[in-house]
């Protein structure tokens, strides 16, 4: 068992329990891109029966993390490059919104409350617990947009962030990439305690951007490339 399933606290039913598994095991790469899931096996592995394992098939094709085919089984979906920048874009887009909602209802207490999660997220980086930083970071943002009392928002934020982690991990792995996290972080925070919308905003859009940037970087795709990841391999 990973240190990261261990550590996980226990959701409140079977089937969360299978979900949370299931799609953490993906966005580790346990479970690689285009992969076939074993159904059966899952089922065994967890100790469960066949029906929770399916109704988690069902929500993560509604996450986008999986193919299910009536005559072929399920698969692990390979994003694409136009995917992927399309979800920053959006993300862009949403993350800007919710930061200037949430920032006039944040109070001290709150803005404490994120600064630790970002401590947290600090020490997972100098640990090189790159997969716990990226749990954190996704809590880190959430966090950040709470106060904006929007859970609609708050939902596609979090759906969008989940779909594309796996692209993500590809840039924090790299120590360049997640010290520019970091700083991304604290300029965030610094812009939020000088209550600061206009800027709070910038900085969440400048954070996105360059992951996206890094990322493509990485993969070696311009940001105007149509091509495949696995074009590049």
């Amino acid at each position: 068992m990973s240190p990261t399933r261990a550590n996980r606290v226990s959701p409140p039913t079977v089937t969360q329990y299978v979900l949370e598994t299931v799609r953490a095991d993906i966005l580790s790469g346990r479970y690689p891109m285009n992969s076939r899931l074993d159904q059966q096996a899952i089922a065994a592995e967890l100790g469960v029966s066949i029906i929770p394992v399916r109704e988690c098939l069902r929500q993560l094709e509604a996450e986008g993390l999986v193919q299910i085919s009536p005559r072929r089984g399920v698969f692990v979906v390979e994003l694409s490059i136009d995917e992927f920048r399309e979800i920053y874009n959006i993300r862009e887009v949403l993350e800007e919104l919710a930061i200037q909602q949430a920032l006039p209802h944040m109070t001290p207490a709150h803005l404490e409350y994120v600064s630790q999660i970002n401590a947290r997220f600090i020490q997972a980086i100098q640990d090189r617990a790159f997969a716990t930083a990226l749990e954190i970071n996704q809590e880190f943002h959430l966090a950040l947009y709470e106060p904006a009392q929007q859970p609609l928002l708050i939902d596609l934020i979090s759906s969008l962030s989940t779909r594309s982690m796996r692209y993500r991990q590809i840039y924090v792995n790299l120590p360049n990439r997640a010290q520019q996290a970091i700083v991304d972080h604290e300029t965030i925070l610094a812009a939020c305690r000088n209550r600061d919308v206009v800027a709070a905003g910038q900085a969440v859009r400048s954070h996105l951007r360059r992951t996206l940037e890094g990322v493509l970087a990485t993969l070696k795709v311009s940001p105007e490339s149509d091509h495949h990841p696995s074009d590049h391999s």
